[in-house]
């Protein structure tokens, strides 16, 4: 599964987003803080400014919590801590729920960097006259406005100054402001702010885990039809075999990046078509070429070895190169057979057929084959299939001779034909030597021997099985090796039933 090539886009996807989202919770928590932060010294700068701004009397800042209470209810008190003090040190003025965690000492701030500002009074629209005109001046009319008292003087103020009192759990922004009188502190109780703060993170907290996966799961999505093309190509390679070269990959529709794969695949799959074509026309050909050459060399060889002289040493040089003519029209027989099979142009006389009679028959060859061997058979009455009896039959006569040929002398041979999943399957078993580990995937090679040390004791070409292979699927069905050990060498051939 780590091998998964949609996984790992799955899982970079994740991890790049997850960095930015971390990256973004953390700067996102970052600037919510600091917006409160300022949102809050902005309402304690406005609250210090009307208070300081002008000149109170003495008895204004015992009525101040009570204008708190006014604008911020009854959790004022637990929400804002005010300290007022005279310029002379005297404290004017001290919230009486202070908190335990923050002494009395703390406040005021220090204003000792801070600067000053002396705000300008606004603009008279009519300014008052003299004090000299005033005895001249005319009887004012009764509809006349009466002259507006001018607005009170604005104090100059240093500050402010601004500070996180308290811990993590019980944090208070706090804030001095002074004018030439009074020095003001206000602070805010942060419990809201991080109330606010915590609700954020959690939300973070949740949303991050639910978009990590849905990142996954785009780029599992987005991996998988970046591999439609690739998945393209391997259903197509899996079609192709020695019957379907012509196969290609559909290049209509495909990205620019595959485009060019698909072509340099279709090419190297027409090379191999034009090439494998060649082979198999060659081999049908010489297969054709040699049979007239050696039909004649085979008549000549039986006059020759019927003029010989009975029991002469040219009669026997006679029977032994008449049995290898024999042996090579055998193997051209096989190849023709094979290079049909390669084009797909293996002719099939398709009958119904009992198959537990050819069965039947082949067994009783290996009496006269092999009278040493015991050999028994395990078949139906009937079991028919539809195919070819004469290929038929020479598959079952190639698997009795190579169990005759390769089990122990005095050795035993059995054979069962049952009735399995709608197939014939007749099963052929032998002791004897077992075929090595390594040549279970290569016995059915042209020309292949696994006993290369009897190779000559032995006869044989390497081509039965193939051919009995070729056969087999070519009637629908399949010849696979079950077994070989020590114990038993055992052979499986599967025909379809006839319907």
């Amino acid at each position: 599964m780590l091998h998964s090539f949609r996984l790992k886009i799955g899982l970079m996807s994740m991890l790049l987003s997850g960095l930015l989202l971390i990256g973004f919770g953390i700067f996102s928590v970052s600037v919510l803080n600091r917006v409160g932060l300022e949102r809050i010294d902005r309402e304690l700068r406005a609250l210090a400014d009307a208070q300081v701004r002008k000149i109170q009397p003495r008895d204004h800042w015992q009525r101040f919590d009570d204008s708190l209470r006014s604008i911020y209810g009854d959790g004022s008190s637990q929400q804002f801590i005010v300290m007022a003090t005279s310029s002379d040190g005297d404290r004017l003025y001290a919230t009486a729920n202070w908190p335990q965690k923050i002494p009395h000492n703390i406040l005021p701030l220090s204003l000792g960097g801070a600067t000053g500002s002396t705000p300008e009074d606004p603009p008279q629209d009519n300014p008052p006259p003299p004090d000299e005109e005033l005895g001249s001046q005319r009887p004012r009319l009764f509809d006349e406005p009466s002259p507006r008292s001018p607005p009170p003087r604005r104090l100059p103020v240093r500050g402010p100054v601004f500070a996180t009192l308290g811990g993590m759990t019980d944090e208070w922004r706090a804030m001095t402001l002074a004018n030439e009188d009074v020095t003001l502190s206000i602070a805010m109780n942060l419990a809201s702010l991080h109330s606010e703060t915590r609700r954020f993170q959690k939300a973070l907290l949740v949303a991050i885990p639910l978009g990590l996966l849905l990142i996954i799961g785009g780029g599992w999505l987005i991996g998988h039809m970046a591999l439609r093309p690739v998945n393209l190509i391997a259903r197509t390679a899996e079609l192709v075999t020695t019957r379907r070269l012509d196969e290609r990959i559909p290049g209509k529709g495909v990205d620019v990046e595959f485009k060019r794969l698909i072509e340099v695949i279709n090419g190297m799959l027409e090379r191999i078509e034009k090439g494998f074509q060649q082979a198999t026309r060659f081999s049908a050909d010489a297969a054709h070429e040699l049979k007239t050459p050696l039909a004649i060399l085979q008549a000549q060889m039986e006059r020759s070895l019927q003029r010989a002289a009975d029991g002469t040493a040219e009669q026997r040089e006679y029977a032994e190169q008449l049995d290898e003519v024999q042996r090579l029209k055998a193997i051209l027989r096989k190849l023709l057979l094979l290079s049909q099979a390669d084009a797909g142009e293996l002719p099939l006389s398709r009958e119904r057929i009992n198959f537990a009679d050819i069965v039947r028959a082949a067994a009783d060859d290996i009496q006269m084959l092999a009278p040493d061997k015991t050999a028994t058979v395990t078949a139906p009455a009937e079991l028919f299939v539809s195919g070819d009896s004469h290929l038929l039959n020479q598959v079952i006569e190639n698997l009795i001779s190579n169990a005759v040929k390769f089990s122990d002398r005095n050795g035993s041979i059995e054979m069962t034909l049952v009735e399995q999943a709608h197939n014939a399957v007749f099963t052929i078993t032998n002791n004897g030597r077992p075929i090595p580990l390594q040549d279970h995937n290569r016995i059915f090679a042209r020309f292949y021997r696994a006993d290369k040390s009897h190779s000559r004791e032995i006869e044989g070409s390497g081509l039965g099985l193939s051919l009995a292979r070729e056969i087999a699927q070519a009637h629908g069905g399949e010849l696979i090796l079950v077994r070989s050990d020590e114990h038993m060498t055992s052979f499986a051939l599967s025909v379809p039933l006839a319907n």
